[in-house]
């Protein structure tokens, strides 16, 4: 076994994979003249052994001297078009006259991303913590029927997100820390609204449907507009905008049945029953 290279990589002028007499897919080579002349005789005293080609000391192909060799040759017994390519692409790597030198090697993994996604759960767990505890003091009880229509709507959101198999990213993130502002602020227009009909003399009963019902339309208009806002960035954002702006959609869409008609349900399931009901804790 002759383990000196009789043709390196400089030798060669040029390779490209086509196909042959029969129609089998084959590497062709040429080589210079210097080259020709001593592949010439060494193929010449080699008939019927193999010559290994090897690129950054790893095999690649160790295909049969079948006759005499010049400056051009061609490679045959290919298993088709891929092969013949990757065994030219590989002749061709071989002729570059430059070697590679690593002068610095980093690895990114996925820390980054992992830190960032961690810090994003903690603002958004911190953040809902916080509305919370502002709903309740402010609304007293009312602001239980506002915690649980949030965290209703948190899970409407993850089980959607599930279902569909997304994969919860920084932007996803992003859109449900935004979704807890705009659920509490479809709460705080409905519980304003409310105590406004009582202020102006209505009882409980009459104040809650009046305060519903006047509300609804503020809130459709604000979610509808909000919805068109995330369509354009469906549309023309990349990929963790599409991922915020899906997010987004899917939330206010709970946000609209949670804060009208859970809300409401449970207000009228804390009256039911109760006659001459004089005073609302909001």
């Amino acid at each position: 076994m002759n383990r000196v290279p009789v043709v390196r990589g400089t030798d060669l002028r040029d390779a490209k994979a086509q196909t042959g007499e029969m129609g089998a897919w084959e590497a062709n080579f040429v080589l210079t003249q210097d080259a020709g002349r001593r592949f010439e005789r060494f193929t010449e005293a080699n008939v019927g052994n193999r010559l290994a080609i090897v690129l950054d000391n790893q095999w690649w192909s160790a295909p049969t001297i079948q006759a005499r060799i010049g400056d051009t040759g061609r490679i045959t017994g290919l298993a088709g078009q891929q092969e013949a390519m990757d065994l030219a692409l590989v002749l061709k790597a071989g002729s570059l006259p430059a070697s590679l030198v690593y002068l610095e090697e980093r690895t990114v993994g996925p820390s980054l991303g992992a830190d960032s996604i961690h810090q994003g759960i903690v603002a958004g767990i911190a953040g809902l913590v916080t509305v919370i505890i502002i709903m309740l003091f402010y609304y007293r009880r009312a602001g239980i029927n506002a915690t649980l229509a949030l965290v209703l709507n948190a899970v409407i959101l993850i089980g959607a997100l599930a279902y569909f198999e997304a994969v919860l990213t920084l932007p996803g993130i992003a859109g449900i820390i935004l979704l807890i502002g705009m659920a509490v602020d479809s709460n705080v227009l409905i519980f304003e609204r409310i105590r406004e009909e009582l202020r102006s003399g209505k009882a409980v009963v009459a104040a809650i449907e009046a305060g519903f019902n006047k509300a609804f339309l503020t809130i459709i208009d604000t979610h509808v507009t909000t919805v068109v806002s995330c369509a354009f960035l469906f549309l023309f954002g990349t990929g963790p905008v599409k991922g915020f702006a899906v997010t987004l959609v899917i939330g206010l869409i709970a946000n609209v049945f949670t804060a009208i008609f859970v809300s409401k349900f449970i207000f009228d399931w804390e009256l039911v029953g109760k006659r001459n009901v004089t005073t609302l804790s909001i």
